[in-house]
């Protein structure tokens, strides 16, 4: 099934860089009977691990089995997984395994174009954020200048409208004398 069985398999993750050593150990009440295999992670296939190799060594104790690689490859990419003996396609390894990840060495060219790259990303990130911020608070600015502006140009037009007399209210200019008589002024009581 996929449950975990009663093991404790350290560590869950690897990620070491090519040729060097790993270490896989796998602590069980019955180590004897357990057995360590290798599965492919987009593949339904596995492998049995069961005996010493010029690559990779075995070391069955009381309490765990152990099992290292001595200088990794990207091939031993993949999950290994410390289960009973003898599984079969039926009988699949537990998905509690660890996994193996094999990392490259980087060369001096590898690591300033990368970080060549990371520069260029920061600073194309930084200009985006800058118009993103800047164009909506212009807008906002633009907005309330003209509401300002407006605003004044209605009162002062208002105004305006209000002290001019309208077509309506203009009477035709008539020569007419004043009839005052002599001695009074309009200004005089």
């Amino acid at each position: 099934g996929s449950r975990c069985p009663m093991v404790h398999q350290h560590p869950r993750y690897v990620a070491a860089k090519k040729n060097m050593p790993v270490h896989f150990i796998c602590y069980s009440q019955e180590p004897h009977s357990m057995q360590w295999y290798k599965m492919q992670e987009d593949s339904d296939d596995f492998y049995v691990l069961d005996h010493n190799s010029s690559r990779y060594s075995i070391n069955t104790n009381a309490d765990f089995i152990n099992f290292t690689i001595f200088r990794i490859k990207y091939q031993d990419n993949g999950i290994y997984v410390c289960d009973s003996k003898n599984l079969t396609a039926e009988k699949r390894p537990h998905l509690c395994g660890t996994e193996l990840r094999v990392m490259g060495h980087s060369n001096i060219q590898q690591i300033q174009s990368r970080n060549t790259l990371k520069d260029a990303i920061i600073i194309i990130q930084s200009i985006l954020l800058v118009i993103f911020i800047s164009i909506p608070v212009l807008l906002f600015l633009d907005k309330v200048s003209d509401n300002i502006s407006s605003t004044s140009f209605f009162f002062t037009q208002g105004l305006e409208v209000e002290q001019m007399a309208t077509y309506e209210d203009i009477t035709p200019f008539r020569d007419v004398k004043a009839k005052w008589t002599v001695g009074e002024h309009p200004g005089e009581e």
